[in-house]
């Protein structure tokens, strides 16, 4: 029985300790972009004007090289990688960014921290979203 309970243990420890090993794995990135790290996501944004040009290729590069030198080769997750592209660039869009020869797939809305985000930056889909959520959560109660 204690041999149980000290694995289920080491187990809760390793669970409340994964999301503190991986921003320490990640302290070291530094990108030529706006990076917000949370537990384990990355997001990389980049604010390009009128007259410049994306570099958001050069910044995935220099992940993918991060990514490939540092702690046993820490993958990064194509299917779960997403390009947005938010303003006047939606209307041309730059060439679609690669990671080692694969396209990230160009998304007009994502999940962040439970916040629904669209290309339009309208809230309708995250407020649909938490009243459905919230619906749901009602009729169990009045179920109970």
């Amino acid at each position: 029985m204690g041999d149980v309970v000290r694995r289920n243990a080491t187990r809760v420890v390793a669970q409340l300790l994964k999301p503190l090993v991986f921003l320490i794995l990640i302290d070291d990135l530094r990108l030529q972009a706006l990076t917000h790290k949370y537990v384990d996501h990355t997001t990389i944004l980049e604010v390009v004007t009128k007259d410049e040009f994306s570099q958001m290729q050069s910044v995935v590069d220099e992940l993918v090289k991060w990514s490939d030198a540092n702690y046993m080769n820490m993958n990064i997750n194509r299917k779960k990688t997403k390009e947005m592209i938010l303003g006047p660039l939606r209307r041309q869009f730059p060439s679609p960014l690669m990671i080692a020869d694969q396209t990230v797939e160009l998304v007009t809305s994502f999940k962040i921290l439970a916040v629904t985000v669209v290309d339009s930056l309208k809230w309708s889909d995250h407020i649909a979203a938490v009243t459905t959520k919230t619906a749901k959560c009602l009729w169990f109660l009045k179920k109970t």
